[in-house]
C-alpha cells in the first residue's frame, strides 16, 4: 500500500498534447502488438515482440543472434507509480521497486505460461532515463544488464534523438511531477537484458526478493 506521501495519479484534467500522446501511445501498442501480460493489479509492465538488431551475448553465457525473436519489456504507464507533488521520496522508490519485482515475478511466470512466449530466451529493450549511478545500480539489482551502444548511423542517431523526446513527452503526460525543471539533456539511451533461465532464476516461483 502506497503511504500518504504517494499520491494516486494526478486527476487534473489532461491538455491538448497528453491527450495526442496518449492516442499515439495507444496507436503505437496496437501497432506493435504490445500486450499486458498479466491482470494483476501491481503489474507496472507490458511485453511484445521485437526481432534482436545484434547478436548479443550475455553474462550466463546465453547468446541472442541477430535476427533472433526477443521479448521487449515496456513500461505499463498508467499503472508506473506517480512521483508525489513534494518529488520523489523513499516511499515513493520502495514502492517502485515493490511494483517492478511483482512485475518481473509476473512476468517469469507468463514465459511458461503464454505460448507467444515459450521460445523466446532473451527480455529487454531500449529505455531512456537519467542513468545515475544509482538508477544503474538499482537495475543491475533487478537483474538487468545495461548497454550503451552508440549511434552507428543517421538513423540511429535520430532515433535515439527521437526517443529523448518521445520519453520527455510521455512523462510529461504520464508522471507531470517527473519532468518538471528537467530537459532532455538529462536523457540518455541505454539497452537493457535479461535471459530467459536468469529470469526464471530469480523470480520463478518460490524465490525470494527481499535482498
Amino acid at each position: 500500500m502506497l503511504k500518504s506521501s504517494i499520491v494516486e495519479r494526478q486527476q487534473r484534467p489532461p491538455d491538448f498534447l497528453s491527450c495526442l500522446v496518449f492516442a499515439i501511445d495507444r496507436y503505437m501498442r496496437r501497432r506493435l502488438h504490445i500486450w499486458e501480460f498479466s491482470d494483476d493489479p501491481d503489474c507496472i509492465l507490458r511485453v511484445g515482440l521485437a526481432r534482436s538488431r545484434w547478436e548479443i551475448t550475455l553474462n550466463d553465457g546465453t547468446v541472442i543472434r541477430r535476427g533472433e525473436p526477443l521479448g521487449m519489456i515496456h513500461a505499463w504507464n498508467e499503472r508506473v507509480p506517480p512521483i508525489p507533488p513534494t518529488g520523489a521520496d523513499m516511499a515513493w522508490a520502495r514502492e517502485l521497486r515493490r511494483r517492478l519485482i511483482r512485475s518481473m515475478q509476473l512476468l517469469a511466470q507468463a514465459t511458461q505460461e503464454d505460448p507467444r512466449l515459450q521460445a523466446i530466451r532473451g527480455f529487454g529493450g531500449s529505455g531512456v532515463l537519467h542513468f545515475s549511478p544509482a538508477i544503474l545500480r538499482f537495475l543491475e539489482r533487478l537483474g538487468l544488464e545495461i548497454y550503451e551502444l552508440p549511434p552507428q548511423s543517421l538513423w540511429d542517431r535520430l532515433e535515439e534523438q527521437w526517443g529523448r523526446v518521445w520519453t520527455w513527452l510521455m512523462r510529461r503526460a504520464f508522471n507531470p511531477v517527473s519532468v518538471e525543471g528537467r530537459g532532455l539533456e538529462v536523457l540518455s539511451r541505454r539497452f537493457y537484458w535479461i535471459s530467459r533461465e536468469k529470469l526464471l532464476q530469480m523470480y520463478g516461483e518460490g524465490e525470494s526478493h527481499e535482498r
